[in-house]
């Protein structure tokens, strides 16, 4: 669940030499925040694809609202957004996922919740015309059912596509909300009829694979295998059952009643730095069922690096961890935010960010996005090549949340990836299709097109005071301005009464700051201010 977020804007289309330049293409029209794009491939026709998204509205308040927008051109154009609904008028929106079945029927779930957490849900909405028009959300799931742990915060939907007894079932797995201390534990609710109810929850982890009493958020990441299993993988650091950290995979074929479990990994080496985003995938082989892969950021040689891990018995025995990205092994250049799929072939294609072209190590470093495509279920994946045409230069934004997650698809030859980065001075959301064979992008498209929530600040570099100033009323809207420095500590922070505010900078040190609004724990934007002596 994301309760900060970045302003996402600027329409910007990229291209490699050796493709036509594509035209312009502006998805969404807004002047507020987009943010953690999904991307969904229709299986009945891969040129249908819906990106949805967290974005910012003003109207009756500042909050954040689902939006979504289909293409049936395979991403050169895009149809009007549709805005989905609230819980509450109070409410606000984030955590959106998507899952097709193989009828062409699209689910969408998504959160809806009050800041101070005495209501929410989890809502499943249904489209069957490719995403250009969606039902009414029903409750899949209420805050308040454990209402100890308020467990709605990252909602994934699979839909069990094999063709078994199980075929059309619905999964949603949820972990609690990020204020809540631990213990903490996955869960997982069912649906038989398409969405329009829900079982009762339960617990994901069980006696001898509990998570344990440490872990804050234990995420569970589902897949279903083309035999109609569910599977879950999820983290467990329980002493009295291991003195190792580990990843567990729960495995049920009756729709979640039960569960068998295995080890995925015993003692994996954890990244320390809790800037990069280390979110883990589990995906599973439409074409053989006993092939399933997990991937995860490690610091196995002692800088972030995506390593892959896959079975090929069902789950039962995991294979050694298999380093995709293939720049020079401890050179300290950070990868992070992995995420994986199998086409429908069985070849697995891991998408990630990179920072191997930065100029230094670290986090705070230049970064791309990088692909590699494996043939042999994850033994070996092929090399590296850049999904991105431009290597964005870090910006203090992505110390922020709101770019936990990219996504990809591989439908045949053709990656389809969304992901975030701040080539253009703020983080934007960008598409693309690339083929898996030749490496070279068909087209590199701005998924996020908003125009800039373009506050004005001046003079600009200041020397004694500084004015910024709102290009809208703010009478009834709660706002605070914040002045941040370069590595993103607080300086000053006020309540905005009117449209204006002159602000006393005499004293900082000459250097590079950032002024930033926000409202209601959203923020709604940023600029760079220069201090001169």
């Amino acid at each position: 669940m994301k309760i900060k977020y970045l302003l996402l804007f600027v329409i910007c289309i990229l291209h490699l030499p050796a493709f036509a330049q594509l035209q312009n293409v502006n998805v969404s029209n807004d002047v507020l925040f987009d943010g953690e794009p999904f991307l969904a491939v229709n299986p009945t026709n891969a040129q249908n694809m819906v990106i949805a998204w967290m974005g910012v509205t003003i109207t009756g308040g500042i909050r954040i609202s689902i939006k979504s927008k289909a293409t049936f051109d395979g991403g050169q154009t895009w149809g009007n957004y549709v805005v989905h609904p609230h819980y509450t008028p109070t409410c606000g929106s984030a955590d959106v996922s998507m899952s097709f079945r193989n009828d062409g029927t699209l689910y969408m779930s998504y959160i809806d919740f009050n800041q101070a957490a005495d209501s929410g849900v989890i809502y499943l909405s249904t489209s069957a015309d490719g995403g250009k028009t969606w039902t009414s959300p029903v409750v899949a799931w209420n805050i308040k059912e454990d209402a100890a742990k308020d467990p709605i915060d990252r909602p994934w939907l699979v839909a069990d596509n094999s063709g078994t007894a199980n075929n059309g079932m619905l999964y949603i797995t949820t972990k609690p909300a990020y204020w809540i201390p631990p213990p903490n534990r996955p869960y997982l609710k069912t649906s038989s009829d398409s969405g329009q109810t829900w079982s009762a929850y339960r617990y994901v982890d069980s006696m001898g694979y509990l998570v344990g009493g440490i872990i804050v958020q234990p995420m569970g990441a589902p897949a279903v295998t083309a035999d109609g299993a569910l599977c879950i993988a999820y983290p467990s650091y329980d002493l009295a059952q291991s003195i190792y950290t580990k990843i567990f995979l729960a495995k049920s074929y009756n729709r979640g009643a039960g569960f068998q479990y295995y080890q995925v990994i015993s003692n994996p080496v954890a990244v320390q730095d809790t800037n990069y985003k280390l979110g883990y995938r589990l995906a599973a082989n439409p074409a053989n069922a006993s092939q399933l892969a997990f991937a995860a950021v490690g610091a196995q040689y002692g800088d972030p690096d995506i390593f892959v891990y896959t079975t090929n018995d069902g789950g039962q025995t995991w294979g050694n961890a298999v380093r995709v990205n293939d720049d020079s092994i401890g050179n300290g250049k950070a990868q992070d935010m992995v995420w994986i799929s199998y086409n429908e072939s069985g070849d697995l294609a891991a998408v990630w960010r990179d920072r191997r072209n930065g100029a230094d190590t670290g986090f705070f470093q230049a970064s791309d996005t990088y692909c590699a495509v494996s043939h042999d279920n994850g033994a070996t994946f092929s090399k590296n090549f850049p999904l991105t045409t431009v290597t964005a230069p870090f910006d203090s934004v992505l110390l922020d949340k709101g770019n936990d997650f990219m996504c990809n698809h591989l439908i045949g030859d053709s990656i389809s990836a969304a992901w975030g980065d701040v080539r253009s001075g703020k983080l934007n959301i960008y598409f693309a299709k690339t083929s898996d064979s030749t490496g070279q992008a068909t087209g590199i498209i701005s998924v996020n097109t908003e125009d800039s929530f373009d506050f004005e600040v001046y003079p600009n570099p200041a020397t004694n005071t500084l004015t910024v100033k709102l290009p809208f009323s703010v009478y009834g809207l709660q706002l605070t301005l914040k002045l941040t420095d370069a590595i993103g500590k607080l300086i000053h922070e006020e309540k905005i009464q009117t449209d204006k505010t002159t602000l006393d900078v005499h004293n900082l040190a000459k250097g590079t700051y950032f002024i930033s609004f926000e409202g209601d724990g959203v923020s709604l934007g940023k600029k760079v201010v220069k201090v001169n002596k």
